[in-house]
């Protein structure tokens, strides 16, 4: 048994005799901790994985974490609905008279209607003009389950030079414009909206390097110590390989193994592709996904876009992190007939009302800005968008996006590397690097999926 005299360092802990040619003698078993630093080895390799690792990283303590989705924001900036199918009002209305009001939203209750708010039915909006009733709700609202039924006064008419400025028809809109109250009168019902949860998964990722002691100590051409080579691009091979996991992995659990989120598996797993030249609609939990041509791929259609997928009052930000494949960042480059450029500055005479901008990131990336008056786009080379995914362009929204590393009772199972784990019998070395982390994805409708047909 060895003995340590005095303080015992963590150097005298199982030391390797020898150096095996190799520089110093290294500790046996010993764990090296580069969850800070894996990052920043060749970052252009792997932009999302250095962005997440760097703004992005929320420690968890547990493999199956679970996270909040605060939609509140949403519930009191859409307060919209519709006129549902068989509603008692349809028809023609008049002011101060009450009506039995069957409204809906997407063919369900519209849970937080109460007594007092106040609406407006658009009755006419056509080339004709525009024309509306307001409405009050006069009694507690019931749930019918596919519709809310209530007791509502129409209080007043507009434009009554329009034909049709007083008739109810089936789906028409309604929009919630405040509520009303009379002298004396006592409280109101209250409604109020729950915060979401969801859950995802850490994934555990080993990479080996191994290689015999009669290699190690050989001297060679070239790189003269292939271990340290080796070494070198096994830790990026990991690094590479947590990226590849975040962009196409989907969430699951299967014989025993967990599988973690990513971002590209999550949006095709969970979205329909829009095609041509419809337009993107919101759906709550839902992320966006347009196949489109080169030929509609214009400032635009990016624009239109950008209405919907920056909207800050369903949670969006105005700054997306923007993914692109080699093949996607040379056609939003290229200035010959029919490209990004000559698309969409083709129709006006001056370029200055478009903001271009180049410039290097923060983390050693190169950065091509497109702002707009929805928000900012910031394309960065994927170079893991090749092969099937050659054409792909993600919009990512960081601040809605976590890597989660497991970190837990005295724990970190980051990114680490744990020496010398061959069998004690065997004329080797063998090293494994170790991670154990997830990705969160909340708010899924802040992020989108380009696929650009034919790249």
């Amino acid at each position: 048994m060895a003995i340590t005299q005095g303080t015992k360092l963590s150097s005298n802990i199982t030391a390797a005799t020898t150096t095996g040619g190799i520089g110093q003698a290294p500790d046996l078993r010993r764990l090296y901790d580069f969850s800070d630093k894996v990052a920043e080895l060749a970052p252009e390799e792997s932009p999302f994985f250095v962005y997440l690792s760097k703004v992005a990283k929320v420690p968890t303590d547990d493999s199956l974490f679970r996270f909040l989705e605060n939609r509140s924001k949403i519930d009191w900036t859409s307060r919209n609905f519709a006129i549902s199918a068989s509603s008692p009002s349809i028809g023609t209305i008049a002011a101060n008279t009450n009506y039995t009001f069957w409204v809906d939203d997407s063919s369900s209750s519209v849970d937080w209607l109460v007594k007092g708010m106040v609406f407006t039915v658009s009755t006419v909006d056509s080339n004709a003009g525009y024309s509306q009733a307001l409405v009050r709700v006069n009694d507690g609202p019931v749930d019918q389950g596919a519709y809310t039924s209530f007791q509502g006064r129409v209080i007043d008419l507009s434009n009554d030079g329009i034909s049709g400025y007083n008739v109810v028809a089936e789906d028409d809109g309604c929009q919630v414009i405040g509520t009303a109250f009379g002298e004396g009168s006592g409280s109101p019902d209250a409604w109020s909206g729950e915060i979401e949860d969801d859950f995802g998964y850490t994934q555990i990722f080993k990479t080996a390097a191994e290689m015999s002691n009669t290699a190690i100590a050989t001297r060679y051409r070239g790189y003269a110590n292939e271990w340290e080579r080796i070494w070198a691009l096994k830790l990026r091979e990991h690094k590479v390989d947590i990226e590849r996991a975040m962009l196409f992995g989907q969430r699951a659990r299967s014989g025993g193994v967990q599988y973690t989120e990513g971002l590209v598996g999550h949006i095709v797993k969970n979205s329909a592709p829009v095609t041509g030249t419809s337009d993107f609609t919101y759906t709550s939990g839902s992320p966006y996904y347009r196949s489109v041509s080169q030929d509609n791929l214009t400032y635009d259609r990016l624009l239109s876009d950008f209405e919907v997928l920056y909207d800050p009052a369903r949670g969006a930000s105005a700054d997306k992190l923007v993914l692109a494949s080699l093949p996607v960042i040379t056609f939003f480059n290229k200035l010959g007939d029919g490209a990004f450029m000559d698309a969409s500055l083709s129709y006006s005479n001056s370029v200055n009302q478009y903001n271009f901008d180049k410039r290097d990131g923060q983390f050693g990336h190169k950065i091509m800005t497109i702002e707009t008056i929805h928000g900012a786009m910031h394309l960065v080379k994927e170079p893991l968008f090749r092969g099937i995914s050659s054409g792909m362009m993600l919009f990512a929204d960081m601040g809605k996006l976590s890597y989660r590393p497991l970190v837990g009772n005295g724990l970190n199972r980051d990114t680490h590397v744990i020496t010398n784990v061959q069998s004690a019998d065997e004329d080797l070395r063998k090293d494994m690097i170790l991670t154990e982390a997830g990705l969160e994805i909340s708010l899924p409708e802040s992020h989108a999926l380009y696929n650009v047909e034919g790249l």
